[in-house]
């Protein structure tokens, strides 16, 4: 989006602080894409959020937040708990790792648990993070992006998120409220898409 050249090193990929995202940018170690964006921002001098106004960037941000905290455990009970076995269709996975999932499973079940949310049944999981997608969709309303006619920085998280349920989670709620009611959800996406991964086939068939 700001157009800063870099180079993909697969190497290490969970950093120094065991978190994706993360970057090395002349010797200095940055973890987490908050930090990353404001590190870069300043360095840079780069600001994507110009022509946005303040009333949307607060709105965008609180959309960010509820995909990135709430949404994401949603996320979470749809493929890793009840559809784990589902999880090679959608990515292409190391041997060891598929033999791993059904641990990867309980593990993310607790962390459910521990969060508060995965004292929940499963329905009541999703009653509540399909609200999330309301709440995303009223917000966008009739607008291109969440910045109005051009993306802000948050657009690009709630893109992640929303991105997942059009087309990551397939069979889902999820996926048919944005192929319904919620269709400016998908068509936002496919907007995002267009402007910003003109790849995104190739990307899909080397995942």
């Amino acid at each position: 989006m700001a157009k800063i050249p870099y180079e993909l090193d697969t190497k290490d990929i969970h950093g120094p602080k065991g978190k994706l995202p993360w970057i090395t940018y002349n010797g200095v170690h940055i973890a987490d894409s908050q930090l990353i964006i404001e590190f870069l921002n300043k360095k840079l001098d780069i600001s994507v959020n110009k022509n946005t106004s303040k009333e949307q960037l607060a709105i965008a941000r609180a959309c960010r937040v509820v995909m990135e905290e709430h949404f994401f455990w949603g996320l979470i009970q749809y493929r890793f708990i009840d559809n784990v076995k589902a999880v090679p269709q959608l990515t292409k996975i190391p041997a060891m790792f598929k033999l791993l999932l059904p641990l990867r499973s309980c593990l993310l079940k607790q962390r459910m648990i521990d969060n508060g949310i995965g004292k929940h049944t499963p329905t009541e999981i999703y009653q509540m993070t399909e609200a999330d997608l309301h709440t995303v969709s009223g917000a966008l309303g009739s607008k291109k992006f969440f910045g109005g006619d051009e993306p802000c920085e948050d657009d690009c998280a709630i893109f992640g998120g929303v991105a997942q349920a059009v087309w990551g989670l397939p069979g889902s709620s999820f996926e048919r409220l944005c192929d319904g009611e919620l269709k400016n959800l998908k068509e936002y996406c496919e907007r995002m898409k267009e402007m910003y991964w003109p790849d995104w086939e190739n990307c899909m068939d080397k995942s």
